[in-house]
């Protein structure tokens, strides 16, 4: 992240001698994307440069899967903790990941922070609007800063400045996949629609009464989905039991729901009706230009043109 690429960059000087040792007067990892070594936990973070590393330890759960920042603070004694070593040797991921690391190349310097502030700031990460309009949360970015840092070091204690440790991703989250059979659909009253697959549903409220009606259009009906008409709420569920019973009544508590999704205002709801026969309407319904967003603040966009499905009345 080139914005994000403060100087970390602090003197330090080391013992040299014959047998290999890094001799170094700074260190500079700013060009370095920090890895993990457990993507699951995500409990030891690190960076390498040839001889060089500079490893995070931090408490499981530190990085959530949703928006905001935390503050946390190096423990001299446990975790957080950040910690630099020099080697006589180049290292790579196994010198710091491996349960039984290999035998050499050795540590030759070490640096323990005594003192600091963590934070860390956490946004999703946004795919690229796809062709049909459509954008998608694919994991999030865990940005790190570290301020107030002092290290203990064979010489003493140094105070050092404020850098930018880097930005983590993580990659296990992705926003849910909305996409319906259109023949699913069906229709609760006047006000309420529903589509839904076995795991996913999505129902419009307050709809709004001018767009299903029993005459064919000539151009399509629209209205504008706002704070109180044409409400659109989606969910996925833990379990894959959804059926059209589960609609049209007061919904049961199970299946749970694992998600719940609140259209934005602004989009709009398109409506075209054909006549079938001389009492049967067909209804296609599609959503345009409609984002969806949770109470975590994740928002994505569904394709431009969305078809939400098509139901039958009759007069």
């Amino acid at each position: 992240m080139k914005k994000y690429a403060y100087l970390f960059l602090f003197a330090i000087m080391l013992n040299g001698c014959d047998d290999g040792d890094l001799v170094a007067e700074r260190i500079d990892f700013t060009e370095i994307e920090p890895q993990s070594c457990d993507t699951k936990t995500n409990v030891l973070i690190y960076k390498i440069k040839d001889q060089e590393s500079l490893l995070l330890e931090l408490p499981e759960s530190t990085f959530k899967d949703e928006p905001g920042e935390k503050e946390i603070y190096i423990n001299p004694t446990g975790v957080p903790q950040l910690v630099y070593r020099a080697f006589d040797g180049v290292i790579n991921r196994a010198n710091i990941c491996d349960a039984i690391r290999p035998s050499s190349p050795n540590v030759s310097n070490e640096w323990n922070a005594i003192g600091g502030k963590i934070t860390i700031t956490t946004t999703p990460n946004i795919s690229e609007t796809a062709a049909d309009g459509s954008t998608k949360i694919n994991g999030f970015n865990h940005s790190i800063n570290i301020t107030n840092i002092s290290y203990s070091k064979p010489a003493g204690e140094q105070v050092g400045p404020n850098f930018f440790f880097g930005v983590l991703q993580t990659s296990i989250y992705t926003s849910p996949v909305v996409s319906f059979t259109a023949t699913n659909a069906g229709q609760c009253n006047s006000t309420q629609i529903y589509n839904y697959t076995t795991n996913t549903s999505m129902i419009i409220d307050a709809l709004d009464p001018i767009l299903i009606q029993n005459i064919e259009t000539s151009e399509p009906r629209t209205s504008t989905i706002s704070i109180t008409q044409n409400k659109i709420v989606f969910n996925n569920y833990k379990a894959a039991s959804i059926n059209k019973d589960y609609f049209c009544k007061t919904r049961p508590t199970i299946p749970e729901i694992n998600e719940t999704w609140n259209a934005a205002v602004d989009g709009v709801i398109e409506v075209v009706t054909t006549k079938l026969d001389n009492t049967t309407y067909k209804h296609v319904i599609t959503l345009k230009k409609v984002e969806l967003s949770n109470a975590a603040g994740l928002k994505f966009k569904l394709p431009s043109v969305f078809v939400f499905g098509e139901i039958t009345t009759t007069e």
